[in-house]
């Protein structure tokens, strides 16, 4: 075993072919400058020790023979969820003690009054793939990239109740930069990797009101059954969009990029209303008429209802004076560097 490793995952941000994934489209995806770091090394303990940039305290634990995290002091909670799925999916054959930190830190953001707020750019995904690989690393074990890519989107499905494409898990452990993937990436390890294209200049906002993926999965699924015939026309539509997107960017058509999102964009919209399943919330709406007067695109980032959305522009002073004009009327809204 190695005396310590430390790898660093990057988060990510879903451009296209959220929800339509799901059926088979591709999706465009892009990872960030916002990093997980895991560290794994002797703890010179009895005991195994978990570390959390989330909490102050240390949580030292035991593993039973069937690889199960037992708490002998404090539990973390959802904090230490990962690393027990990771074990238990994992199985780690460990002849050592080890202290694993898990510092998401650049994740998280602090508002101007104080509060943390966690930012929903993929951070279970980048720890689900660097839990996977610092494990992995640690004992020295001779592993595929195929099967680690496998192993870290099971201990996320885990964590996500069995929901998702997997193109977050796809993002982060590529890290390749912007890229294209879809719902098969995984199991097969295939994605593409794209070039931003040059006068497409892009903003990450953040309204701080979060939202569960899971759970905006789940009320996708419920509406799409309630709604069968105008879910079918809109999934039509959405798989013809998104090989539309697919082919105008990487001709870099920046204009017709932008004219395909804002199409599917539309659509998303029009489910949403439909099933009533949250991905449009007041504070989306609110700056998505914000970017209509500037002339740029906005949209909710992923599954939507949360915390992350994304301006597109062909012009990169009129972006900014969008961000400027949003930040004026809501001065909790940021944006990520």
């Amino acid at each position: 075993m190695n005396n310590s490793i430390k790898v660093s995952i990057p988060g990510k941000i879903v451009i296209s072919g959220e929800y339509a994934v799901l059926y088979g489209a591709s999706a465009i995806v892009s990872s960030l400058n916002q990093r997980a770091a895991i560290t794994i090394k002797n703890s010179n303990k009895q005991h195994n020790i978990f570390v959390t940039s989330g909490l102050e305290s240390n949580f030292p634990f035991i593993i039973d023979d069937d690889a199960n995290i037992i708490w002998l002091d404090l539990d973390p909670g959802a904090y230490g969820l990962l690393l027990k799925h990771a074990f238990n999916i994992l199985k780690p054959k460990l002849k050592e003690k080890l202290s694993i930190t898990v510092d998401s830190s650049e994740f998280f953001q602090t508002t101007r009054d104080g509060v943390i707020h966690k930012l929903g750019i993929g951070s279970s995904a980048a720890v689900s793939v660097g839990i996977t690989e610092a494990l992995s690393h640690y004992q020295a074990v001779s592993t595929s990239p195929k099967k680690l890519l496998n192993q870290a989107n099971s201990i996320h499905q885990a964590m996500e109740g069995k929901q998702g494409s997997g193109i977050d898990i796809t993002c982060s452990f590529a890290d390749q930069g912007v890229i294209e993937c879809n719902k098969n990436s995984v199991k097969n390890h295939t994605w593409s990797i794209l070039n931003w294209p040059k006068d497409l200049y892009l903003k990450v906002l953040i309204t701080r009101h979060g939202a569960s993926t899971k759970q905006q999965i789940i009320n996708y699924k419920k509406a799409r059954n309630l709604y069968p015939k105008e879910f079918k026309i809109a999934l039509d539509q959405f798989l013809e969009i998104t090989e539309s997107i697919s082919i105008a960017w990487k001709s870099e058509d920046v204009n017709l990029i932008i004219d395909l999102l804002t199409n599917y964009d539309a659509n998303i919209k029009r489910l949403d209303k439909i099933g009533d399943i949250g991905i449009y919330t007041p504070m989306h709406t609110e700056i998505q008429n914000i970017a209509s007067r500037h002339n740029v695109f906005y949209k909710p980032s992923g599954a939507g209802g949360g915390d992350i959305g994304l301006a597109l522009s062909s012009s990169l002073d009129a972006l900014n004076k969008f961000v400027d004009e949003s930040i004026k009327v809501a001065s909790y809204i940021g944006y990520l560097d």
